[in-house]
């Protein structure tokens, strides 16, 4: 009775096999959730279908695989290692390349935090590794078959989902794995609470040969011979760009000449690879000394992944052998002589997407629009354009409240879109290459507050921003809507009325820099 038992349980965990360590998903029947990276990152390697991989550490999990797709027309996976060393990367990366021969295109971080780890250093401070989920040995399997979290935190609840009426099987998509970017606030307050200052070593320390041998047995082993072994894979590499909080700390260490030293090392290792294409972006130092790219000192927004496969697959910031040794000498000389404690007077963004929304015109090659400067857009409604607003800007006047009554049952998106509206309406067509609607406004007086709607050629709403008047003070603040899901012809409708008739007449709110990015 007893092996009976063992044996269903076993063949249960089996068939559903949530870290897909003997098939692919059955996402027909299951919805299986992906959030354990060292336990499901060997499955997806060996089971799923895809011919290019993303991996590297948390420097890597805000890439999303569809816009690697869309970019370089692949169909790719995404197997990041959080705080993973060179081997641990290298070593997932042996077995997805055994596993699958399809597997032609590789993007992967090189973190320059680790470029002076031992060759065989793994993070056992990170938990115990599932090393049964990684051998051939079948006998081990009973640590997985019947492990007590795997049975009654992933197999059990996923029998009991597709129970229920409104259970939609499926697995998430690799956008969302791991991406941390919803998690965190970026910008300077953020990096630098207590702020910049700068203490520059009077030493000055540089790589030694001891450093050279470490580094080469890391670089070779872990980065390079994966890279000999297949030459028909084309290896996209890239040391992760850090912020100038990050090098600020390495001049007060006196540690940047070592930093830069094995970093041209490295460089040279690499690039007798002819199928390993090595990126870096650290003399992008418009993004690396902006903190309002960053959460920490080294962790930058999604926005700047999305950067590096454009970048990547337009070979921008490509490392030769004709200009790495410039690429390295514009590097030491800008990080060595920046003024760090500048960074003190950069504008932390209300919004932080704000960073990602500027940057849209590289990504897209697209210039923003103010629509207030095109009047020939929009229809104006018991509002007025005026000339003196936020930063001496163009700014948009409403004032009354809506007719509207407070309890109506036509919706208030509905009723600005069919009756009235206290401010203006703006028509765009083709909105598909925008990725953010931006706009600062300000509540004058009484019950003034801003009701932004997008709806699409059928009216239906698509996209909504709103407050309310009691949490508004009266000062500037800044607002952000995502329009990235968004197609077509669209109307905008921005109301700074109050929403129906109890409000006051007197009520105000104003609207400024309206911007398309």
């Amino acid at each position: 009775m007893v092996l009976s038992a063992l044996g269903i349980i076993g063949a249960w965990v089996y068939h559903i096999d949530p870290f897909f360590h003997y098939h692919k998903p059955y996402t027909n029947g299951y919805y299986y959730t992906l959030n354990n990276q060292r336990s499901q990152n060997n499955g997806i390697c060996k089971h799923f279908d895809y011919n290019a991989l993303i991996t590297g550490t948390s420097m890597t999990e805000n890439f999303m695989t569809s816009e690697m797709d869309a970019i370089f027309g692949t169909n790719s996976v995404k197997v990041p290692f959080s705080g993973g060393s060179y081997k641990e990367i290298n070593d997932n990366l042996i077995i997805a390349l055994k596993s699958n021969p399809e597997l032609k295109t590789i993007i992967r971080g090189l973190d320059m935090e680790r470029f002076f780890d031992a060759s065989d250093t793994m993070r056992t401070d990170l938990g115990t590794y599932p090393t049964y989920l990684y051998d051939n040995n079948p006998f081990n399997d009973v640590k997985y078959l019947f492990n007590k979290s795997i049975i009654f935190n992933r197999a059990y609840p996923m029998t009991q989902a597709n129970d229920k009426e409104d259970f939609v099987p499926g697995i998430p998509s690799f956008d969302i794995y791991s991406n941390w970017q919803s998690s965190y606030t970026f910008g300077l307050h953020t990096v630098c609470p207590d702020g910049i200052t700068l203490h520059p070593s009077e030493n000055e320390i540089h790589l030694t040969e001891e450093d050279k041998v470490l580094i080469y047995e890391n670089i070779y082993k872990n980065v390079t011979s994966l890279a000999e072994q297949y030459p028909d894979v084309t290896f996209y590499y890239f040391f992760t760009p850090y912020s100038a909080a990050w090098w600020k700390s390495r001049v007060e260490s006196g540690t940047i000449y070592r930093q830069i030293e094995a970093e041209q090392y490295i460089i040279e290792i690499i690039l007798e690879c002819k199928n390993i294409k090595l990126f870096s972006f650290n003399n992008r130092t418009d993004i690396t000394t902006d903190l309002n790219h960053y959460k920490d000192t080294i962790h930058y927004g999604q926005w700047i992944n999305s950067l590096m496969l454009k970048w990547m697959h337009d070979g921008q910031y490509l490392l030769t052998k004709d200009n790495y040794k410039k690429y390295l000498a514009d590097e030491l000389s800008f990080y060595t002589s920046f003024d760090y404690e500048s960074l003190n007077q950069q504008v932390d963004y209300e919004n932080d997407f704000y960073a990602d929304a500027l940057i849209n015109q590289e990504l897209s090659e697209l210039k923003p629009v103010n629509l207030l400067e095109h009047p020939e857009q929009l229809t104006l409604s018991k509002a007025a354009l005026i000339t003196d607003s936020y930063l001496g800007q163009q700014g948009l006047l409403c004032e009354g409240s809506l007719k509207r009554e407070s309890n109506s049952p036509v919706s208030v998106s509905d009723y600005l879109i069919s009756t009235e509206y206290i401010g203006a309406k703006f028509k765009v067509d083709n909105i598909d290459s925008y990725r953010y609607l931006v706009f600062y406004g300000k509540k004058n007086t009484d019950h003034g507050q801003p009701s932004v709607y997008i709806f699409n050629e059928q009216n239906e709403t698509v996209a909504e921003l709103t407050r309310t008047y009691p949490n508004l003070d009266n000062e500037w603040h800044q607002y952000i809507l995502d329009l990235s899901e968004i197609k077509g012809n669209v109307t905008l409708i921005f109301n700074g009325g109050y929403i129906d008739s109890t409000g006051d007449e007197t009520s105000s709110y104003t609207f400024s820099e309206i911007y398309l990015y």
